[in-house]
């Protein structure tokens, strides 16, 4: 599952059970308390393709050892890609296994410190990070691995705006509604205070519920406790609706949805500012990795479908899974820059969003201080 902020996954989810490759899911948006005391546990029976070769073009000059941490869910699928077809050696990269972070600020507080060497996190968390942090320690963007927003409004079973009224019509059905949210002030949260204020709507008008993650908020819909649920990922959003018998009521990756929801880019590629300058080739190399893992997905789709599901939602997703494969290669590919390059206009977007939910001040981080010369388009 797509977990942002503070939002720390189940671990008897059976959405998001660990399994050789699952791990728990780190991304964040929002600086809140977790402790980097917290235990960081790595899955793998440590081959995870480490075997370095060095025979793939864009491979490092020598073997590298490089410490990924990532997650289950549709976002981090193509982690779960490289480890099941051991592409890595072939980058010369040894990363004998997978690391996984409790939560977004852990993975962040980890990445800082130096302890892991490549992620993909939050585009906000990552940008509220570097505006704290010391030149050197700061995360820098080596990459933009999903070049679209994947958050999403779910509505339980009932009379909703259809399909074709507009983005404030489908906003207004929500008034004196309670919405969930993974937890108060986390991604989701600021994400659904951002589409009340472009709909000219107050956070008054809705009442916020931290229910979460999506098992727990399942439940609490299926009660009718909530009437809505922010969703973070494509997948998990549909499944949600599936499993409550509700409905996706606003994708903000659609048209009509106001840009600044739109055309936000929310997961990018990272790592620790003083590593990418020193480390480039490795970085490099993992990006190819990652590249020839996006080749996999498109050239073997039906096979992707059941990894994702197996991997994320503990084979009971393979209708949401095979949905998620065909969004990825029909509108997710088509907006990739050659090997995850990074252009201004997405940086310069989502720093807007970063100064109106209060994630960083005017003036804080630009293009040229956040994203790595090696990346930008």
């Amino acid at each position: 599952m797509h977990i942002r902020s503070n939002d720390s996954t189940d671990p008897q989810s059976a959405l998001a059970r660990p399994n050789r490759r699952t791990v728990l899911r780190m991304a964040g948006a929002s600086v809140l308390a977790a402790g980097a005391s917290t235990l960081l546990s790595a899955c793998g029976d440590g081959s995870s393709g480490s075997s370095a070769t060095g025979t793939a073009a864009g491979a490092a000059p020598q073997p590298t050892p490089f410490r990924v941490a990532t997650a289950p869910g549709d976002n981090y699928f193509i982690d779960a890609v490289n480890l099941d077809q051991q592409h890595y050696g072939k980058y010369n990269l040894e990363v004998p296994k997978f690391l996984h972070p409790s939560s977004g600020v852990q993975g962040m507080q980890l990445q800082t410190a130096g302890q892991i060497d490549g992620q993909m996190q939050d585009t906000l968390l990552t940008m509220t990070t570097f505006a704290n942090s010391r030149p050197g320690d700061r995360p820098v963007i080596i990459g933009m691995r999903i070049p679209e927003t994947t958050y999403s409004i779910v509505v339980n079973k009932g009379q909703w705006p259809s399909d074709s009224a507009s983005f404030a019509e489908k906003m207004a059905s929500l008034k004196g509604k309670t919405v969930g949210v993974t937890a108060i002030g986390a991604g989701a949260d600021k994400q659904l205070r951002l589409a009340l204020q472009q709909a000219g709507m107050s956070p008054g008008d809705i009442t916020p519920l931290a229910v979460g993650q999506t098992t727990p908020a399942i439940a609490q819909m299926s009660a009718g406790k909530i009437d809505a649920y922010v969703g973070i990922t494509f997948a998990t959003a549909r499944l949600m609706a599936a499993q409550t018998g509700g409905e996706v009521l606003v994708d903000f990756n659609t048209t009509g949805v106001p840009e600044l929801l739109s055309k936000q880019q929310v997961d990018v590629l990272i790592a620790r500012e003083d590593y990418a300058k020193s480390n480039a080739d490795a970085c490099k190399a993992w990006l190819a990795a990652q590249w020839e893992a996006k080749d996999w997905i498109l050239a073997n789709r039906d096979e992707a479908a059941e990894l994702l599901n197996s991997d994320s939602f503990d084979g009971r997703g393979l209708d949401v899974s095979k949905q998620y494969i065909q969004h990825f290669a029909e509108d997710v590919v088509p907006k990739l820059q050659p090997q995850w390059k990074v252009t201004r206009d997405a940086i310069d977007l989502m720093i807007e969003v970063a100064v109106r939910t209060g994630a960083v001040q005017q003036g804080q981080i630009s293009y040229e201080t956040l994203v790595a010369d090696f990346a930008r388009a």
